[in-house]
């Protein structure tokens, strides 16, 4: 398979540049304050997903957002009934946080989301083409493929594409469905972060207490005007009665609102 390069737009950097400055975590180094897209798509692409992950927690972290992607596992199946290698997926995210620590969370994390350059893609694909089984496509059609893979491709984050391309092990040359499928997966902590920092906090439980005095001459009142006929021994039983323990409740207020 022979492949020509097109679509000669963006910048690439060399995938061991150096970070600006990290925090470390899991053992490894991580640079979570990239600045332009091209800087911040460099850095990803020279790391693994799964670190990634950990640096948009983290990154999440710093703004007083707390999250915890929930995995679930997945036991595939092939045609003939036989037994695939087993993954996780994610499924779900918990979060803790107020609104505007939420918003400016996910300011961050959404930059974990940068696509690598055209001409990254493509050189990626090209490598991929040189150790992998092809189907022998040359010239034109070889431009078409480079051009429909690196284009859907541009869809997910520089480091899951790289990832997908030149460290999953492939011994043929992949359809695009088994790439989407690898890229998808990879993505899907990120994809449910997003989703659970693009909702708002809820609202507080309402604070539950004993009624005021105020309060419970009021209640006796209406219950007054309501049973005007009955004895009052039975209203005042009534009234006792209503007002009995942490009847009332304030109004609830947004996580993070000040009483």
């Amino acid at each position: 398979m022979t492949f020509t390069r097109i679509g000669q737009t963006g910048q690439t950097l060399a995938a061991g540049s150096q970070p600006v400055g990290g925090t470390r975590l899991g053992g490894t180094e991580l640079e979570i304050r990239p600045q332009g897209s091209s800087e911040i798509a460099g850095w990803l692409a020279s790391k693994a997903p799964v670190d990634m992950d950990k640096a948009a927690v983290s990154r999440a972290r710093s703004h007083g957002v707390d999250l915890a992607v929930k995995f679930e596992g997945r036991y595939p199946t092939g045609a003939n009934g036989e037994y695939l290698p087993s993954h996780q997926v994610a499924t779900a995210c918990a979060i803790e946080g107020t609104d505007e620590q939420r918003k400016a969370a996910l300011a961050d994390v959404v930059k974990f989301m940068t696509p690598a350059p055209v001409r990254s893609i493509e050189e990626w694909i090209a490598e991929l083409s040189v150790i992998t089984a092809g189907r022998g496509k040359e010239g034109f059609d070889a431009e078409l493929l480079l051009n429909a893979y690196s284009a859907r491709l541009s869809e997910f984050p520089a480091d899951v594409v790289r990832h997908a391309l030149l460290k999953h092990s492939w011994k043929w040359f992949p359809t695009w469905a088994e790439l989407e499928a690898v890229c998808k997966a990879k993505t899907g902590p990120r994809k449910h972060m997003i989703a659970a920092l693009s909702q708002p906090a809820p609202d507080t439980e309402p604070t539950r207490r004993p009624p005021t005095q105020e309060e419970r001459d009021r209640i006796a009142a209406l219950i007054a005007e309501q049973f005007p006929n009955v004895p009052q021994s039975w209203r005042d039983r009534a009234a006792e009665e209503a007002t009995k323990g942490d009847c009332m409740t304030d109004e609830p207020k947004r996580v993070g609102e000040q009483a």
